[in-house]
């Protein structure tokens, strides 16, 4: 089914010829892309005839190589996890994983300073930035046990695959993205083996364990659930770290760089500061700076956060169509049949000028501030980063969270400018490699090279 979700770069070229459906055959499989707001809304609102549990399963086997033994032949994930996995990860529970975050991006951040021996350190945002969050999620999730620095390249090489995955291709284009997969999976199953492993690791984690050891009939192996984890653990690092290393990246090519942001911040601090004369923001109580991060008024670096999402975000989400006969609401002129997939582009949705304007493909740090997530007449702008539907992303309110707080975090302790020394074009934008489009935030054609320094 997820064979036919290779990225086409004509997708807007086709919309613009074809208009806000079209329909391709392939491999003996109708697959049709959807690429405006008001169809993909209509999709997401019938959910009884365009259906996501379908993809769901086959992209855990295709994708993560979860066996059949626990995706079609064990009910346990159909009916027990995936409800689990919602509840823990809804607005109201989460708050312990997002604390966990920042107590760990707090010691990440110790750990840069340290390495801030002279007045500036050259080095990569990648290095800098997106290795260092990557761990703090890793251990927020997991627990600080889990190694994360050892699993930061085989995770970069499985997520480099993951889009040849999805689409089915051919074994020898993916088989060094299947052997980091694997590795990564090695080390998830020995970790489960290591006592004492759930120390520190989230409520997440260790309910799917308990739940798959004890609840399911037959119970899970070690090994099983060591592909389910990577799954969750590929949808919070695929996306979240690469979704802070563009909040910095994008502010950094803008041409006042984060000096906005820094103002931002260092006056929620002060005011923070004024109002609890007592407190300590100097990251020796990470629970202090969680206080102040989870009340503090911080409307530009919000709006990053979100503008960040919109212009760096490429996903599909997908539909199967479960009965014949079936129309879209509103465009009855195309009519589906079972078997039919449905790919709901959401980057279209965000980069359509009817909506965002003739500068819709622009990163503006300030879009989504007071009143510019409205258009005229009081509609909002379509913004669905997460999805819609029964689809949307369970991990959204951790995600949002722990992007927003870490970043806050880096503009608290960091000065970061672009190096100099290196050639850099005249927007991030221009940095985003389109050609990963289907599977969540995109990568970066190259490195990003930055001057770091402490703040005073």
């Amino acid at each position: 089914m997820l064979g036919v979700l290779r990225q086409s770069p004509s997708v807007h070229v086709f919309r613009e010829k074809y208009g806000d459906i079209f329909t391709v055959q392939a491999v003996g499989m109708r697959s049709t892309y959807v690429t405006s707001a008001a169809a993909i809304s209509a999709i997401y609102r019938n959910s009884k005839s365009f259906v996501f549990q379908p993809v769901r399963l086959e992209a855990s086997a295709k994708m993560f190589d979860m066996p059949r033994s626990i995706v079609y032949d064990n009910d346990y994930m159909r009916e027990t996890l995936y409800p689990l996995h919602h509840r823990l990860l809804a607005s109201s529970n989460v708050v312990p994983m997002v604390d966990a975050l920042i107590m760990h991006t707090v010691d990440g951040v110790k750990e840069l300073s340290s390495k801030i021996t002279e007045n500036q350190w050259s080095t990569t945002l990648e290095e800098f930035g997106h290795r260092t969050i990557f761990r703090a999620i890793s251990a927020s999730m997991c627990g600080p046990r889990f190694p994360a620095e050892k699993a930061y390249d085989p995770f970069a090489a499985f997520d480099d695959c993951l889009p040849l995955l999805a689409a089915g291709a051919p074994a020898l284009f993916v088989q060094k993205g299947i052997r980091a997969r694997n590795q990564l999976i090695d080390m998830f199953e020995e970790y489960l083996g290591t006592p004492g492993w759930e120390e520190g690791a989230s409520e997440l984690i260790t309910a799917i364990v308990d739940g798959a050891r004890n609840e399911s009939q037959p119970p899970w192996t070690d090994r099983e659930l060591a592909t389910a984890i990577n799954s969750d653990f590929w949808a919070a690092n695929g996306n979240m770290s690469w979704g802070f290393f563009w909040c910095i990246n994008l502010m950094l090519h803008e041409p006042q760089g984060l000096a906005p942001l820094y103002e931002e911040i260092d006056a929620a601090r002060d005011s923070w500061l004024k109002a609890h004369p007592s407190a300590d923001l100097s990251g020796d109580s990470w629970t202090e700076l969680a206080e102040f991060l989870n009340n503090a008024s911080l409307p530009l670096i919000t709006s990053v956060v979100s503008e960040t999402l919109r212009v760096s975000l490429s996903s599909f989400s997908v539909r199967a169509v479960v009965e014949d006969g079936v129309t879209i609401n509103g465009y009855p002129q195309f009519e589906f049949g079972k078997g039919d997939l449905l790919l709901c582009q959401i980057r279209s949705v965000h980069l359509d000028q009817e909506h965002y304007g003739p500068d819709a493909a622009a990163f503006k740090p300030d879009r989504f501030l007071d009143s510019g997530s409205v258009m005229q007449g009081g509609a909002r702008r379509p913004f669905i980063p997460w999805g819609g539907g029964v689809s949307q992303c369970d991990g959204r309110h951790f995600a949002s969270k722990g992007c927003k707080f870490a970043f806050a975090l880096f503009l608290l302790n960091f000065d970061i400018t672009l190096d100099p020394a290196y050639e850099a074009p005249s927007s991030g934008s221009a940095l985003l490699d389109t050609s990963r489009i289907g599977a969540g935030i995109l990568h970066s054609t190259k490195p990003t090279h930055i001057l770091v320094s402490k703040r005073k």
